[in-house]
């Protein structure tokens, strides 16, 4: 799997595309939920999606066999009010970024782990 084809179909504006990269029983840890499930990660990012538009901006990447290690930066804008978003309450058109690092584990050239950490302060930045 080419790391940079993950990345142009997650920023990609059809949403879902990243599916593809994904097993059906993928693992995804976070600091603040666990899920298994190819379906259940879909859903979580559906509903993360639904009123920011994010991209993922890669800073450094690793590839080790099976194992990808990238440090990132996700950037958001908000195309509506969202004060549920778990980072931040946004604000229609307000646009913001956090630093993260990202563990995947590859299994037949797609995703089975991921394991996210991000800073807790993010930064304001330019709408795109």
């Amino acid at each position: 799997m080419q790391y940079s084809d993950y990345l142009a179909a997650y920023n990609s504006p059809e949403e879902g595309a990243e599916a593809a990269f994904f097993t059906e029983d993928l693992i995804l840890k976070s600091p603040t939920a666990t899920l298994q499930g190819r379906d259940k990660v879909m859903a979580l990012l559906a509903e993360a999606h639904r009123r920011v538009k994010e991209e993922l901006r890669p800073l450094h990447v690793l590839q080790e066999g099976n194992t990808i290690m990238s440090e990132l930066d996700a950037a958001f804008v908000a195309h509506d009010d969202d004060p549920d978003n778990f980072f931040y309450h946004f604000k229609k058109g307000e646009a913001r970024a956090w630093r993260f690092f990202c563990l995947y584990k590859l299994r037949d050239d797609k995703i089975c782990e991921m394991h996210l950490a991000f800073w807790p302060d993010g930064w304001e930045i330019p709408a795109f």
